[in-house]
């Protein structure tokens, strides 16, 4: 009697617990799927309407804190240091490699992003992040030349045409130094994302004899393009649709050496004290009425499928850099991180250049 007593009493226990654990675990998730009360963005300078944050804010209760960077350099340092903790930060394609390979990413979990399904197929499971783990594609674009129809005679054919001594003080260089780099290598025929020092040595070199040409340094040369100031940019396909806006004399062309392509895409740092409010955000943004309203503002490549759909198939027709024809398209490369020692060179040569050009 005693014995079914004692075994009566384990097995109420033992159910007592396994409820108790269920409804831990209950609690638990449904604490993980609660709305934080603010989240911090991480992102590049000039790429997200105001009007994105105000509705996320209103609709949600949440406040946005938006900061940005200028460089993935910039980005990658600041998440590094684990200073600010930031829920989601914007890094270009192979940058994303590199913050997983260092732990510096949280897997996303795409239950709580149904709209991912609005990303087109080549969009998805890039070479960077194979798997689609810890990456949604922002936008996308590429580096080449921008300028000025009225000031500009004939259209720039190579990155050779930045050098041409006729716009002397009216080039613009975008103001990041894996970039530049990028260039340079390719002007000069060498293996973009597999440089010597003595070939990242060479490209310092002919960004010296650049110089009497550069007016200044920027990722966001629209004014100076709309005004005229500016008639040859290296920049983004992005940057010339902004432009393009104001000024229907604004174009966009790859040169022959191929130029860069790029994505950006939204991630997750593992400083992230609101990985749930961030997850909601992303899906917030894939809705096809909240991403077009991202590409009327900001026309880059728009991966969203639904939301470029709902652009106004006129307009997006002629801006330059957003639907770029194919076979200018596939000689464009994408670019890689290099290793620390390159990057240092990389940043020495061209802070000596800008030193020498009095920028």
């Amino acid at each position: 009697m005693e014995s079914k007593i004692i075994r009566f009493i384990f097995i109420s226990s033992l159910i007592f617990s396994l409820v108790a654990c269920s409804g831990s675990d209950t609690t638990s998730n449904e604490k993980d799927k609660q709305l934080a009360d603010e989240l911090i963005i991480f992102n590049w300078s000039e790429y997200m309407p105001d009007e994105i944050i105000e509705n996320f804010e209103s609709e949600f209760a949440v406040d946005v804190t938006y900061t940005t960077f200028s460089s993935n350099q910039e980005m990658l340092a600041k998440v590094r240091s684990g200073t600010v903790p930031y829920d989601l930060a914007v890094p270009s394609d192979f940058y994303v490699q590199v913050m997983q390979e260092e732990g510096l990413l949280e897997e996303i979990d795409f239950t709580n992003i149904p709209n991912f399904e609005n990303i087109a197929d080549e969009w998805k499971n890039l070479d960077y992040d194979p798997d689609n783990k810890y990456s949604v594609t922002y936008m996308y674009g590429f580096d080449g030349l921008i300028y000025n129809k009225e000031k500009v005679k004939e259209p720039p054919t190579s990155w050779a045409d930045l050098w041409n001594p006729d716009y002397k003080g009216h080039v613009i260089l975008m103001d990041a130094s894996d970039e530049i780099s990028d260039m340079l290598q390719q002007y000069l025929g060498n293996e973009m994302n597999n440089p010597t020092i003595d070939q990242i040595e060479e490209g310092g070199e002919k960004l010296i004899e650049l110089m009497p040409n550069v007016l200044m340094f920027t990722e966001t040369p629209e004014a100076q393009l709309v005004s005229g100031e500016a008639w040859l940019v290296y920049g983004y396909s992005g940057e010339a649709g902004v432009a393009y806006l104001e000024n229907d004399q604004i174009d966009f062309v790859l040169p022959k050496e191929g130029g860069i392509r790029w994505t950006d895409n939204m991630v997750i740092p593992t400083t992230s004290k609101n990985k749930y409010t961030a997850e909601v955000f992303m899906n917030y943004l894939l809705r096809p009425d909240v991403s077009k309203l991202l590409s009327e503002e900001f026309p880059y490549g728009n991966p969203n499928k639904e939301a470029v759909e709902l652009l106004d198939e006129e307009l997006f027709g002629k801006i330059p850099g957003f639907n770029l024809p194919a076979d200018q398209i596939e000689n464009a490369e994408w670019s890689e991180v290099l290793d620390p020692d390159r990057t240092q060179a990389v940043n020495r040569i061209i802070q000596e250049a800008k030193v020498k050009g009095g920028h």
